[in-house]
């Protein structure tokens, strides 16, 4: 095999994925699918491939090797599922889906089908990421002491009614933290590994008429001893600031996510500097390239994906209830 066939279901961002998957060296855009037919037409003529309605349609198709699922993510467990029982490999948008049990059953299809499951966090391939990513794992920080992930947006009224489906939490899974920080909750989770516990959390509905959170907060404890911060809104007047501040006894960094592109770096000892280092892959696409064509590990497989989602539904949970959570209640 010198090339991998992609199909994508869901042509909202799916559109501009897509378009990535069409320009990716080793990568051939076969099909798309959306249940509006124009929509699926459009993008099929703008990118040279085939277009459905019914993504059903894809499964039987021998030149799809993987579907890329871009539908609401209430919706990802019913694709993928079905994708990776036929045989597919699986890429899905984040978050992975809006339960546990449904991503569990995502990775279950997965094991039992011999079939590769990756989670699109595109932070994750980002040489601002990486680099904070290496230093982390070298002690260049010293003890960690904080870690805080901040994400100030704006969405309108508009953004929530015309989908239909965002600010639900059938479809959605939740609001800010979950459609827009869990980014920045993944990253957390790479850099600094496992949470403890939720000590505390707030959500709440602050200027939209939506079932769902358009501002939360929460405070962590890591297993590694270090605190950390999670604060996630989409009430901004404009998209302020999306961003990982990370410090320990050494040093620590700033650095935007997605809004700009600054790192400020702070070493007590003036000597040091950043690492050089660059990503493998530039996003998920070379990625699942490279892992079927040449074996390598993704960033994120669904084991890994459904650890943004674990600590989503402790904060939720912990919101809701007023009280501290543990991880491990989540499994016990």
């Amino acid at each position: 095999m010198s090339e991998i066939g992609f199909a994508v279901v869901g042509l909202g961002m799916g559109a501009v994925r897509a378009r990535t998957i069409a320009s990716t060296h080793g990568a051939r855009l076969v099909a798309v699918a959306d249940i509006r037919e124009d929509k699926a037409r459009a993008v099929a003529s703008e990118l040279s491939c085939d277009a459905v309605t019914d993504y059903r349609k894809l499964l039987e198709r021998d030149d799809v090797d993987v579907v890329m699922v871009m539908t609401p993510s209430g919706m990802h467990a019913e694709v993928a599922v079905d994708a990776l029982n036929a045989g597919k490999h699986v890429i899905v948008t984040k978050p992975m889906e809006v339960t546990l049990e449904r991503a569990e059953m995502m990775i279950q299809a997965a094991e039992r089908n011999n079939r590769l499951l990756a989670v699109d966090f595109e932070a994750r391939y980002y040489p601002s990421m990486v680099r904070i990513k290496r230093a982390i794992d070298d002690g260049m920080f010293g003890k960690l002491i904080l870690a805080e992930a901040r994400l100030k947006w704006y969405r309108s009224q508009e953004y929530y009614s015309a989908s239909g489906w965002r600010g639900t939490w059938r479809y959605d899974g939740g609001g800010s933290l979950s459609n827009q920080t869990i980014h920045l909750i993944d990253l957390l989770l790479w850099f600094i590994s496992e949470v403890e516990e939720v000590q505390a959390a707030h959500i709440g509905i602050y200027a939209h008429e939506i079932e769902t959170e358009d501002l939360g907060i929460a405070m962590l404890k890591f297993k590694s001893g270090a605190v950390g911060t999670i604060v996630g809104t989409t009430t901004f007047p404009q998209d302020a600031y999306s961003g990982i501040e990370i410090h320990g006894t050494d040093g620590g960094v700033i650095a935007h996510v997605f809004v700009g592109d600054i790192e400020r770096w702070f070493f007590r000892d003036a000597t040091v500097k950043p690492p050089d280092v660059q990503p493998r892959v530039k996003n998920v696409i070379e990625d699942v390239v490279s892992a079927l064509l040449h074996g390598t590990s993704v960033a994120v497989d669904g084991k890994e994906g459904k650890r943004s989602l674990e600590l989503l539904t402790a904060i939720y949970m912990s919101a809701m209830q007023n009280r501290s959570v543990r991880l491990s209640e989540l499994n016990p």
